[in-house]
Parts: C-alpha cells; structure tokens; sequence
C-alpha cells in the first residue's frame, strides 16, 4: 500500500541532501512512496543577467544544479528506484513552495536539514524550517 503518491525531494550537494535521498529509495523500495521528483534549486540572488559575464555565471549555476541531480538520481537508479529531474533558479524555500503550489499531485516533500549555528539561523532562517512552517503537504527533515 503506497502511503505517498508523489514526493518532492529537495536536494543540494549536502550530506544531509544525501540522507534524505537514502531515506526516500528506503521508503520508496518498502512500498510508501510511488513516484519521485528530484528538485535543486540553485541561487540565482547574486546573478545580474543583464550583464554579459554574469551570463556565463548562470551557465555554471545549471551546470553544477544538473550535476547534483544526476548524482542523486544515480544514487536511486543503483537502488532501482526511478526518478523525475527539475531545477529551477532562484530562492530555494520559495521555489520548493511555488512546486508544491503549482502541482497539487504532490502529497509529501523530503529535503534535508541543513546545520547552520543560531546566529545564522536567526539572520536568514533555514530553508527546511521555512519549507516545513509554509508547505501545505507534510514534510519529512532527514538529519
């Protein structure tokens, strides 16, 4: 019986990204999980794409962004579980938001927990937290 029909795991090269992307193949090969997407979101905040070298900037975001997903999505296929790709530029919590908003098939989201002090996470916030306070879906922080 598949609790969760379609996951969304959001991934960056971490280790903690590596634990959650283990969790789900787990999950997936006992039967809780039916299909999964792989998201990375790289951070384009830093990027003015009006300007010419920043293009290429942007070049090697996508290219690092698609280097992280065919590694996860190696990782499932060793385990024999199969995987949809997406990557998108911009603010990460935003953007795992706006995936989950814009496609209601989705029913759970698995990202990692990212160790960051309290100074920083009282600054910034941490992307899992405002992912977890904000997701209408359930969200499952792999440590």
């Amino acid at each position: 019986m598949t609790v969760f029909t379609k996951v969304l795991i959001a991934v960056d090269d971490s280790e903690q990204s590596r634990r959650a992307v283990e969790k789900a193949a787990e999950m997936a090969l006992n039967g809780f999980i039916g299909s999964i997407d792989l998201l990375n979101v790289y951070n384009t905040g830093d990027v003015d794409i009006t300007k010419l070298h920043n293009q290429e900037r942007l070049d090697e975001l996508r290219s690092e962004s698609l280097r992280i997903l065919k590694m996860y999505e190696g990782l499932l296929k060793e385990k024999g579980v199969d995987c949809t790709l997406k990557r998108a530029g911009g603010d990460p919590a935003s953007l795992v938001l706006d995936v989950v908003d814009n496609n209601k098939e989705y029913d759970l989201i698995i990202m990692g927990s990212r160790r960051i002090n309290k100074f920083q996470e009282l600054v910034f916030g941490s992307v899992s937290d405002k992912v977890s306070r904000l997701a209408p879906i359930p969200v499952l922080i792999v440590k």
